[in-house]
């Protein structure tokens, strides 16, 4: 039997997962001390049991009312009149059941807990306050592969532990309002992972140059100077984009005649191993600019009239060309090689090479262009995994932060092929051993249907209604009254449901290393403009590395020049 201090009330109603309880009258104060610890009472997102003979049933504390509440289908909890009394002073629970435990002795800790709950409580049963041996059993580190990182928050002593291949394999979210701590929990994650799986396969989208002073010891970053994606990696959809584009309407001639092109260009460059025939406008064969554009002159008829979509597509390739920021992608002929086997390698760390984790920086990718660059990475990732042996050898996990940007809600905002290839990794990846991890700020501008094949979320403080409202449909129906905590969460702070957790848990990340913090923070307003900190040296030196399309310096955590530069 459970102390009688730690008692606080007694079960009124039970409906599904959900239990009604009514407080104690002598509950008033929000601690309780018991061992020489204090525990909070009734708190939004705290611990209860309620004891049913040999079992134990735990939930979270969801909401607390003092005045009559209105049920669904319009019954009414009836405060104290039902006893005779006065209902101005009842204080009301609710609380949302996750799990139940089989007393195994005597003690605190001699119980075997598991998720889900098949013995429900009475009306009339006690409730209590989960001690912390009790919370420590719960959130015990599990028997299956997991990583730390973080601890319970109303228990800082007790560490909070994930469930790797369920976290990984079944995709997770992190969600949370800027400012909550989205980029440091990323990192934290991230080396938690990396630190118990140092030949994992990771790759990290990064559009803010945020991470890679995050991981400097773990990572390959691969930036505009170095990225690697020839135009002939393209499949014929993103070709689309980028030699029409989005400002024509697509015209049918247009989309043939890249199409013919592309097509007949590929087979001339050909493969050793694929019969000539074989070869589709998709199939990721390497073809010349100067073979495609050649084969455009040929087929353009010689009326004047009848050459304006032939010039259109031939004065796009030509102008892409000539642009140094589209270089990594627009390879003159003679560069042209059949580099696969090497890029996928690459991108895909393998081998290893003591860095698991790719990091593509995009911060410098031009605009009109990056959302084919996302969607070349995204198909290429996919397509390996597809065509891979089974069982799966190299499982990989695709994060992509900002991911609001390439898999909108509306769909005339987003470019159909990202959004279809994170869509199909969404859906199937499972099955090849490709996992998923969306971090966005704006989660109700998200496509509900990618979001829905998260099994984690991991919500940080939120503050939008409308984020709520989308997150709470996304969430588990029995946990989706935790959603009411969410605009109090402090940073650092997150709520953790699904897959990747033994139970919901609220927790606080681990602390990061100053040398690990993303180049995420705010910035210091006030600090900064106590001084004149630039000259004109430094405007100068701005406008030539803006001109010259060169990459600034990165920043250390703990140096900095007077006019702001790294040093």
């Amino acid at each position: 039997m459970s102390d009688p201090i730690l008692k606080i009330g007694r079960v009124v109603e039970v409906s599904g997962s959900k239990v009604i309880g009514e407080l104690e009258g002598t509950v008033e104060d929000l601690h309780r001390t018991y061992k020489s610890r204090r525990y909070a009472v009734g708190q939004v997102g705290s611990i209860v049991k309620i004891e049913a003979g040999d079992k134990l049933v735990f939930g979270v504390v969801t909401a607390l009312r003092m005045t009559e509440t209105m049920l669904e289908g319009g019954a009414a909890i009836a405060g104290r009149d039902a006893l005779g009394e006065g209902a101005s002073d009842a204080k009301w629970l609710e609380i949302e059941l996750f799990g139940e435990a089989v007393r195994t002795g005597l003690g605190e800790n001699e119980f075997m807990f598991q998720r889900g709950v098949v013995t429900y409580p009475l009306p009339g049963q006690g409730i209590f306050v989960a001690s912390v041996v009790e919370l420590q059993r719960i959130y015990n580190r599990p028997d299956k592969p997991s990583v730390h990182i973080g601890a319970l928050s109303q228990a800082a002593s007790l560490p909070v532990y994930l469930l790797t291949d369920e976290l990984l394999g079944k995709h997770f979210a992190i969600l949370g309002t800027t400012g909550s701590g989205k980029s440091c929990s990323v990192t934290v994650l991230l080396r938690s992972i990396l630190e118990v799986a140092p030949r994992a396969h990771v790759i990290l989208l990064d559009p803010h140059n945020e991470y890679r002073r995050a991981f400097p010891d773990l990572a390959e970053v691969i930036d505009p100077t170095t990225l690697n994606l020839p135009h002939w990696l393209l499949n014929f959809e993103e070709s689309v984009e980028l030699f029409i584009g989005k400002t024509e309407h697509v015209a049918t001639s247009q989309t043939n005649i890249l199409k013919d092109a592309i097509l007949a260009a590929r087979r001339d460059f050909g493969a050793n191993d694929i019969p000539t025939e074989k070869i589709t406008v998709d199939t990721p064969v390497p073809y010349r600019l100067g073979d495609m554009l050649a084969h455009i002159d040929a087929a353009m008829p010689t009326q004047a009239s009848r050459q304006d979509s032939y010039l259109k597509i031939k004065n796009k390739a030509e102008t892409l060309q000539q642009d140094s920021r589209f270089g990594f992608m627009m390879r003159p002929d003679e560069t042209v090689g059949d580099q696969l086997a090497e890029i996928v390698a690459q991108y895909l760390r393998i081998p290893v090479g003591n860095k698991p984790l790719s990091i593509i920086d995009l911060s410098g990718v031009p605009s009109d262009v990056v959302d084919v660059v996302v969607s070349v990475l995204c198909r290429m990732v996919f397509d390996f995994a597809v065509w891979s042996p089974r069982p799966v050898q190299v499982p990989v996990v695709l994060i992509c932060e900002e991911a609001h940007r390439y898999a909108p809600r509306r769909d005339d905002a987003a470019f159909q092929p990202t959004k279809q290839a994170l869509s199909r990794i969404a859906k199937e990846g499972r099955k090849y051993g490709v996992g998923l991890g969306l971090i966005s700020q704006r989660p109700s501008e998200l496509a509900e249907s990618i979001l829905s094949q998260c099994n984690t979320l991991i919500a940080l403080r939120m503050s939008n209604e409308q984020d709520q409202n989308f997150v709470q449909r996304a969430l588990p129906d029995s946990v989706r009254s935790l959603v009411s905590i969410l605009p109090t969460l402090r940073t650092q702070e997150a709520l953790v449901v699904g897959e990747g957790t033994v139970v919901p848990v609220r927790l606080r990340f681990n602390d990061l290393d100053k040398a690990h913090m993303p180049q995420s923070a705010d910035v210091p307003f006030a600090a900064l403009w106590e001084t004149d900190g630039a000259d004109a040296d430094h405007v100068t030196n701005v406008v030539r590395r803006w001109r010259m399309q060169e990459r600034p310096p990165l920043l250390s955590n703990t140096e900095q020049t007077d006019d702001g530069e790294g040093t």
